[in-house]
């Protein structure tokens, strides 16, 4: 039944054509950010940092037009009423919907591999470090894929669903835990300053770009993915509870 789920929610992207639409703003936008305000082919780019620089902050504004549609649109056009009472679990509906969404992610974010050859083959590359970007530039649309789906079950109107989400996921990116840090130094004699970095979305995701990723920076991606997909299934038992 998984597969099901999953292969419906994928085809209604490319049914409707939204899923064209999402790729060709993706597309405009990050080629503009690496072009113009990365200075690609100006900059010393053999890791492309040019272009996956500006990913988290386009995902984020891209990604909620994907998630919107999960939840929302059913919710509007009266199938998610039909949707609650097929014969599943909670778990299998949110990663069905979820996997379906992140697909559809990694594939806009495969698009710019044309761009990784042309710059392979004009200057000498660090391609670890640009499988580490790709790798990290993965696992961030992962959790941004989750927050919007998150809210996406959440808020009922598409539209508001989508702003919604965009400002949570700018404020995710954006998220720095150091002045909470300088705060705790002024009344702890030893505060935990790695904290800072360790709960930060742009440091994790920087030590990506950086080619210097550990475990923890995986399973930092993954734990907040996962514990964004446990709100979305709780989302979704509440409406089943409303029936």
């Amino acid at each position: 039944m998984w597969a099901v789920l999953y292969k419906k929610e994928l085809s209604g992207f490319f049914y409707n054509r939204s899923a064209y639409f999402i790729t060709f703003v993706y597309l405009v936008l990050s080629l503009l950010a690496a072009f113009f305000f990365g200075l690609y082919f100006v900059a010393d780019n053999p890791a492309m940092r040019s272009y996956f620089a500006f990913q988290p902050q386009i995902l984020a504004v891209v990604i909620p037009a994907v998630t919107m549609r999960v939840w929302s649109e059913e919710a509007k056009n009266g199938t998610l009423e039909v949707l609650l009472t097929f014969p599943v679990s909670d778990a299998v509906l949110v990663t069905a919907k979820f996997a379906a969404a992140l697909t559809l992610a990694a594939l806009m974010l495969s698009f710019s591999l044309p761009l990784a050859f042309s710059t392979a083959a004009i200057v000498p590359v660090d391609g670890l470090n640009i499988a580490s970007a790709y790798l990290g530039t993965f696992l961030a649309a992962a959790a941004l894929t989750a927050l919007g789906c998150a809210v996406s079950a959440a808020v009922p109107l598409p539209a508001a669903s989508y702003l919604i989400s965009v400002l949570l996921g700018w404020a995710l990116v954006g998220l720095n835990f150091s002045p909470l840090v300088s705060v705790l130094s002024s009344h702890l004699p030893n505060p935990p300053f790695y904290l800072a970095d360790a709960l930060n979305f742009s440091s994790r995701y920087q030590a990506f770009l950086n080619g210097c990723f550990s475990i923890d920076s995986v399973l930092y991606f993954m734990s907040l993915t996962s514990m964004l997909l446990v709100f979305n299934g709780m989302a979704v038992a509440e409406k089943r509870r409303e029936r």
